[in-house]
């Protein structure tokens, strides 16, 4: 048997590297057209203006906080559609073409599904804006400011933003920002590298170095990056080192997997398939195949076709390989499922010959090979109109999912206890929000339609009271079902009192003011006006359902409560002794725990 070593300090190829460049800054390009298509002509200003914004410090600009803020992006000249685009949308600009000599910008990503078959209207924009290693807090802290304003600017043009301002030899050391709903802290520090070398975007200054290292040498990184310094392939103000992929320690995979899990508690369908991704890779573990390498293999390799290239599209055959030789089929229709809902593409609607679209072609293949026919496709597109039935249905599925998943993760984790450099605090934090989510317990309601469904209102539902005294309970079916066919049918939801499951139909959106409730309760009291009144009542204590959000930073303290309601009698007549004999007690005295010329206790 032969072993071959790779020599670290072997000459680049200059011709190899030339050529690979020149095809990382055209697929670059390339996904940046594509990112602009994606966009309603009123948005693609944000993505013009973006580095412009970072370049000047003008005070018609948005993101303008002071004229001491920090201001410049290396290797970047505006170009003349840029300011007539901000004179045209910002009266009085104008831009005087001046020298700096310094830039506090080094470069800025797109990074994500930017650009891929993924992006769709509702995708957000993560942007990294790289900074000079060597500014003050305070000068940090005015570009975060501005990246800010930025964000609300871009939010009137009905996009999402989110800036991360990075110093990149901060990052490389392992430091990153704190654990936030953005931001995934230190949980994933080589695979957030990974995820970023095969999706970022370069849309201004330098380019990442990782770039001129070809494959064959990832595992000799440092070494071969510092030979292209020393013989000088590159200049120093060429490019940005965000560090290699040699390896991918293992708690980072758990890590991952968690904070996915989180993310999963409003978008389980992208989670799933991240999630998945992450037990691929653990199941290679030590030898990982990561994408990110696989990406550069193909460019290296003298691929330039987008779509063969396409991040999202790497991730989703990946998920596949890994799910076909487990011979786990169902798992493999649900990761299917869930990067079609993630393309956002209905299928079952005829394709526009005139207007051919390279996404549904795309999209559509994959359909074909994956021998989905017509009405499996309707059945996937009614989806926003899913009523309760099949939702949880999914919900069920996702959940299972989520948590084979983890099981699988977490056992990996144990096993390879000693190669966990992540943050133990971190850790706990998204612990505390998983059992937040996800833990079920008596009492509490469970949110079931998460990002499955636009409307689960019901036109009508149907409360039955069963059983008496300690064995009392309640169901709830959807429509009109009277007692007899209550004994053939399922019922959405069991409780144990009509309070818990009025709360759980508000909470979860089946009721409406349209909405026509059934109640049959033959051992209370009850009529439909009071369940209606209970209805009104949540509405407007808890408007459209909507609770306020929760801060990391609450999830390092002990729980506590938010609000409080009580509701008293709900069904009880507390004087149904005298109602019974056809009697009602009045009185002055109206305090209902002192009532009347006894001082009764009503509650």
């Amino acid at each position: 048997m032969s072993v071959t070593t790779l020599n670290p300090t072997a000459a680049p190829d200059s011709l190899q590297l030339s050529a690979a460049k020149r095809r990382f800054l055209a697929l670059n390009r390339e996904r940046l057209l594509r990112v602009q298509e994606s966009l309603r002509p009123r948005q693609r200003a944000f993505l013009e203006l973006l580095p412009l914004l970072f370049h000047v410090n003008h005070p018609l600009l948005p993101g303008y906080e002071s004229k001491k803020t920090v201001s410049g992006v290396s290797d970047y000249t505006p170009t003349q559609a840029s300011l007539d685009t901000a004179q045209r949308l910002f009266k009085g600009f104008d831009h005087r073409r001046r020298a700096l000599r310094q830039y506090s910008v080094l470069a800025i990503y797109l990074m994500g599904s930017s650009g891929t078959v993924a992006y769709s209207e509702s995708s957000d924009f993560d942007i990294w804006i790289c900074h000079r290693p060597d500014l003050g807090d305070a000068q940090c802290e005015a570009l975060r400011r501005k990246a800010t304003a930025i964000s609300a600017w871009a939010a009137t043009l009905e996009l999402e933003a989110h800036f991360f301002v990075m110093d990149v030899d901060a990052f490389r050391r392992g430091e990153h920002e704190a654990l936030s709903h953005e931001s995934s802290g230190g949980t994933q520090h080589h695979l957030l590298l990974e995820e970023f070398y095969r999706t970022g975007l370069l849309v201004a200054g330098r380019y990442p170095v990782w770039w001129l290292v070809p494959p064959e040498q990832e595992q000799n990184y440092d070494a071969y990056v510092q030979r292209l310094i020393h013989q000088r392939f590159i200049k120093d103000n060429e490019c940005l080192d965000f560090g290699g992929l040699s390896r991918v320690p293992a708690g980072e995979f758990f890590g991952a997997a968690l904070w996915q899990l989180y993310k999963a508690v409003a978008s389980p369908y992208k989670s799933v398939l991240k999630i998945l991704l992450m037990e691929a890779y653990a199941h290679e573990y030590p030898g990982v195949d990561l994408l990110a390498r696989r990406y550069k293999k193909f460019i290296y390799a003298g691929t330039t076709d987008l779509d063969r290239l396409d991040p999202y599209l790497l991730m989703c055959t990946k998920v596949e390989e890994y799910l076909t030789a487990r011979d786990e089929h169902e798992r493999l229709e649900l990761a299917r499922r869930c990067f079609y809902f993630k393309v956002n593409e209905r299928l079952s609607i005829a394709d526009n010959p005139r207007r051919p679209d390279r996404k549904r072609e795309l999209l559509r293949s994959l359909a074909t090979e994956w021998h989905w026919d017509h009405s499996h496709l309707l059945m996937l597109d009614s989806r926003p109109t899913w009523k309760i039935h099949r939702v949880l249905e999914e919900r069920k599925a996702l959940v299972d999912e989520l948590t084979h998943s983890y099981r699988l993760l977490s056992e990996f984790a144990r096993q390879h206890s000693h190669d966990s450099p992540i943050d133990q605090a971190d850790l706990n934090m998204l612990g505390r929000k998983l059992y937040a989510a996800f833990e079920r317990k008596a009492g509490k309601i469970d949110i079931v339609n998460p990002g499955i469904s636009t409307n689960l209102v019901e036109s009508q539902l149907s409360f039955h009271q069963t059983g008496h005294g300690d064995q009392e309970g309640w169901l709830l079916y959807r429509g009109e079902v009277n007692e007899i066919q209550a004994r053939r049918e399922t019922p959405i939801k069991r409780a144990r009192c009509l309070m818990e499951l009025l709360t759980w139909c508000h909470f979860n959106k089946l009721i409406d003011t349209l909405t026509v409730l059934a109640l049959y309760s033959p051992n209370s009291t009850l009529n439909p006006w009071e369940v209606r009144a209970v209805s009104e009542c949540l509405q407007q204590l808890y408007p459209d359902a909507k609770l306020p959000d929760t801060g990391m930073d609450a999830l390092q303290r002990a729980p506590q409560i938010h609000s409080a309601s009580i509701f008293i009698n709900l069904g009880i007549d507390p004087l149904s002794k005298l109602t019974r004999q056809g009697k009602q007690l009045t009185s002055n005295r109206t305090d209902a725990l002192r009532y009347g010329g006894q001082w009764e206790n009503l509650a």
